[in-house]
Formats: structure tokens, C-alpha cells, sequence
């Protein structure tokens, strides 16, 4: 039997960044994945047709490029193990029914210009929403990779200036509030509460508004990242590092059980019961939704942590997704800026209309006619064979149908099918001629594929300010220790949340202190 010191259970990208550090730090560590390819989220896969790339959940990597990891290529992902990152200029866009183009650039004076055909006024406002996010993107930055301090801490300290007090009110407020505030016109605002909606909840739900602030100020400051080769060269390029590094990946090796000993983790137990040991810690990125006394291998739990693992917040809604093998990319009737922009979104007219969907997804009725297209082979053509493309074709829906989640096997097809009918009657050339092959998944598939994605959440939990930040996923697991010793929980269930955000490396500070390692010493080279 091999001698591991971590064992990490679950191979989406957070847990291979925690690999990635133990094994840069000369940990022997180990992560165990069930099913038989790595990523998670960060996953791309032929299943649409062969030779073409689908990435099944995540597409644009946007929080993680301010991360360290990739900032400061800590483990020097794009420098030694091939990770590159496309990111367009024309970031995101909005089609209204009468065809008319919103877009979000990296320029900000280019994006004042599109808003301005909507509203002179929100262009001006534009200008100084930004500005506004610009000032506050790096205090938000400072502590998204790192460990969080506790609510109350963060609190007092945003308390000590005028700019910090606005920040944190903005923590507070929903984003359709927020949006609202600064906006006028109803395009607008329909735009920035999509795209600050990206979390899975609700913008109008409090607590919202932070989210909308992060991601307009990230649109200029950072852009949008698609990884060259698909969502998966993440993964791949973190398993490179981490294999190099001594480290090793087993996958088809579900877990059953962690293995507790004297109060303490000592291993895990996988479902065909092999038993694997680590002698310094066990690490896991599952759903805290999945962490109960029996996965975690004991009845010894605080009754504060079993409740509160019954009770969590769920997000608003969740994904629906396609993935389309092309010949053609989609040329849509709003004319080439929309064709040569990243990811076009399809919104209503007015506040009405998109609230009304809202409240549908909170009543369990599906929706057709909000997705989210993103061609990426227009930018990256090694997604596809030469000549052809794919299409990343998303929606929100609800998992909770009403007559039952079970609904969805019932009516899938049929909601795949209305999304493309509603896409193509928004372009010149989404006809059946132009399909070579096509892939879709429920939300109901989302949870059969993935464990840890309870109810189809790949956000695992929701986003709502009782389990965000200091508070994520509640406040006795909020830095990364569960209530086993030795055991840790990384991953969205944890600060900084869901999405390719390589949050992991914030959860790999506490273990490494927790094992008398220090961190800067590994990223700066001493212990490499």
C-alpha cells in the first residue's frame, strides 16, 4: 500500500488546485475522482459530436484570472504546462426583441458608446458605475483568495472609510436595486441584472447588488478569459503540475466514506471498499449539502453543524445547457457586431417581462427565450475541426418543476428543442442543415452527472449574504475546517463561491498552516 500524507476526494479544479500547491510544496498527495475524467466544471467533452468540444458546464473563465495562481502563474501553469487563455474584445452582448445590440467591451468608452443608443444619460452613468467598481475591484480582490476573516471582522473593518461603508452597502442591496439606482432605461437594466445574475440567484434578491459591482468592474478590468483547447486545459494543466510534482490522480474511484479514527480523518473509503490512508489531512471539494455524519464517518458532530446542513439556501435557478457541433457559427439578424461578440444574451423589452421569468423559474415553470449563446470557435478554432464550429448554448431553468423535478426527463427534449427554435428564429443560418450533432442536459442530468451538484447546483449552494463571504457556507465551516480534525471542505460550498475561480488556493493556506507549511515560502520558490 502506497503512503499518501493528503488525500484530496473530488477532482473539479479547486480540488486539483489544493494538489496543485501540496505537491509544489512537496506533499505526497492524492486525489481521488469518481468519475472517469477530471475538472468538474472545468470539463470539455465530445459529446456532441466527435472531434468537437463541448464544455458541459463552465465556458468563460472570468473571477480566476485576478487569482494569483494565474496572475502570478504560481505554479506555473502557463509558463511550464501549456495553459492559454483567448480574451475578445467584445465581451458581452445583449439582443433586444427589435434586433438593436448592447455590448460590453474591455473598453469602457466603446461600451459607453453602445449604451448611449439606449440612453445618453445611462451612458454617462455607465461611466461612472465603473469608475465606481474600478476603485472598489481591488478591496473586493484582496480577500477572494485568500481566507476570508469572519463577517463581523470584515464588516468593521469596511466601517473605517466612506468608500468601504458604500461597498458594504452594496453587500446588502439586490442588484436590480442597485442597477436601478444608477440606470434608467429598462435595457439597460435588464442587461446588467443578466449578467449579474451569472451566481444562479435572483438580482433581485438582497444581498445581490456585490455581485453586479465584481463583475461589470471585471468586464474592463480583466475581460474574459476562454481557455485555448476548451474548459478542460484547466484541469489538464493543473494535473500536469501536480503529476510532475510527485502528485497522482485516480479516477472512477468514488468515495463512499472518509475514513475517521480517533476523532481525526485518517483516510477515505471508496465504494468498492478499498481503503486508502493519508497521514496529515484529508481534503474534500463535495457539496457541504453531501458532508453528513455518515459520508463523514462519525456521530460525533455539533448539532450547530448537522443543522445547518439541512438547512442551506439554494440558488434561484440552474442550468440547462446545450452544446452544438456547427458547421457554421451563428450569424445573428443583429448583424455582425453581435456575431463577433463573445456571448450574446437574449433579453426582453421592459422590467415586466424579465421579472415575470423570475418569478416563473421561483414557481417551477420553464422558460425558451433568455439563453446565452457563446460561438467560441470564432476566437479558438481547436475546438472544433477545421472549418466547423461549436456553440455553447445555455439557459436558466428550474430544477424544481412543478409537478416534480422528475418532469424533466419528460420534457427535456422538448425544451431543448424550443431553445433552438427560439435561437434560430433569431438568426439566418441556426436551420437543421447547419447541425451536425447536438448534446443538452437538465437540470435534473446536471445532478445525475456530478454528486456534489445537489439538485443540478453547480454553485453547490446559493449565493444569498447569510452564506456568502465570512458567512460561506456557514459560519462553524467558514474557514475551511470541518468538524473533523484533519478534515477540510474547498470548493463553492467555501469562500470565494461557485464558478472557475480557483478558490482552492484559499483553503490551501489553512491547510498548509494547519501542517506547519508555510505558503508564501512555497509560492515564492523555497520549497519548491
Amino acid at each position: 500500500m502506497k503512503n499518501y500524507e493528503v488525500i484530496i476526494a473530488g477532482a473539479g479544479h479547486n480540488g486539483l488546485v489544493v494538489a496543485g500547491y501540496l505537491a509544489k510544496a512537496g506533499v505526497k498527495v492524492l486525489v481521488v475522482e469518481a468519475r472517469d475524467y477530471v475538472g468538474g466544471g472545468a470539463a470539455s467533452r465530445e459529446v456532441a459530436a466527435p472531434g468537437f468540444k463541448t464544455n458541459v458546464a463552465s465556458i468563460g473563465h472570468q473571477i480566476i484570472q485576478a487569482n494569483p495562481l494565474l496572475k502570478d502563474d504560481e505554479l506555473g501553469l502557463k509558463a511550464k504546462y501549456g495553459l492559454e487563455y483567448i480574451f475578445p474584445e467584445k465581451v458581452v452582448g445583449g439582443i433586444f426583441p427589435d434586433d438593436r445590440l448592447l455590448v460590453l467591451s474591455r473598453s469602457v468608452d466603446k461600451t459607453c458608446e453602445s449604451v448611449a443608443q439606449f440612453s445618453q444619460r445611462d451612458a454617462e452613468a455607465y461611466r461612472k458605475f465603473y469608475q465606481w467598481g474600478h476603485s472598489q475591484l481591488e478591496m473586493l480582490l484582496a480577500g477572494t483568495f485568500i481566507p476570508t476573516p469572519s463577517f463581523g471582522t470584515m464588516n468593521s473593518y469596511m466601517e473605517t472609510s466612506p468608500e468601504g461603508r458604500e461597498l458594504m452597502r452594496c453587500m446588502y442591496v439586490s442588484g436590480h436595486d442597485l442597477a436601478k439606482e444608477w440606470f434608467k432605461d429598462p435595457h439597460i437594466y435588464n442587461m446588467t441584472d443578466r449578467l449579474g445574475s451569472e451566481n444562479m440567484l435572483d438580482p433581485r434578491v438582497d444581498g445581490s447588488g456585490i455581485n453586479l459591482l465584481l463583475l461589470v468592474a471585471f468586464v474592463h478590468d480583466y475581460g474574459i478569459g476562454y481557455c485555448k483547447g476548451g474548459s478542460g486545459n484547466l484541469a489538464a494543466a493543473l494535473v500536469r503540475s501536480i503529476e510532475d510534482r510527485g502528485g497522482e490522480i485516480r479516477t472512477s474511484s468514488p468515495v463512499k466514506q472518509f475514513k475517521v479514527s480517533g476523532g481525526r480523518a485518517v483516510g477515505v473509503i471508496l465504494e468498492d471498499g478499498e481503503e486508502i490512508l493519508a497521514s496529515k489531512a484529508v481534503v474534500t471539494n463535495f457539496n457541504i449539502i453531501q458532508l453528513d455524519a455518515a459520508m463523514l464517518g462519525t456521530s460525533d458532530l455539533p448539532e450547530e453543524y448537522l443543522h445547518n446542513i439541512k438547512v442551506m439556501r439554494m440558488p434561484g435557478f440552474q442550468p440547462f445547457h446545450q452544446g452544438l457541433a456547427l458547421h457554421e457559427a451563428p450569424c445573428y439578424k443583429a448583424g455582425t457586431e453581435a456575431d463577433w461578440t463573445s456571448s450574446i444574451e437574449f433579453l426582453p423589452d421592459t422590467e415586466e417581462d424579465l421579472n415575470k421569468i423570475w418569478d416563473d423559474f421561483n414557481n417551477g415553470i420553464p422558460h425558451v427565450d433568455i439563453p446565452l449563446a457563446i460561438p467560441v470557435t470564432r476566437w479558438d478554432p481547436t475546438q472544433a475541426p477545421a472549418g466547423k464550429h461549436t456553440l455553447y448554448l445555455y439557459h436558466y431553468n428550474p430544477y424544481n418543476l412543478k409537478g416534480g423535478a422528475h418532469r424533466w426527463d419528460e420534457i427535456k427534449q422538448e425544451i431543448a428543442d424550443k431553445i433552438l427554435e427560439y435561437l434560430a428564429s433569431r438568426c439566418t443560418n441556426m436551420d437543421s442543415k447547419n447541425i451536425i450533432g447536438r448534446w443538452a442536459s437538465s437540470p435534473l442530468d446536471f445532478e445525475r452527472n456530478n454528486r456534489a451538484w445537489y439538485q443540478g447546483n453547480f454553485c453547490h449552494i446559493g449565493g444569498q449574504i447569510s452564506q456568502n463571504f465570512g458567512l460561506r457556507p456557514f459560519p462553524l465551516v467558514s474557514n475551511y475546517r470541518l468538524p473533523v480534525d484533519k478534515l477540510y471542505i474547498c470548493g463553492p460550498s467555501t469562500h470565494p463561491g461557485p464558478g472557475i475561480t480557483g478558490g482552492g488556493r484559499a483553503a490551501v493556506v489553512v491547510i498548509m498552516d494547519d501542517m506547519g507549511i508555510n505558503f508564501d515560502d512555497v509560492i515564492t520558490g523555497s520549497l519548491a
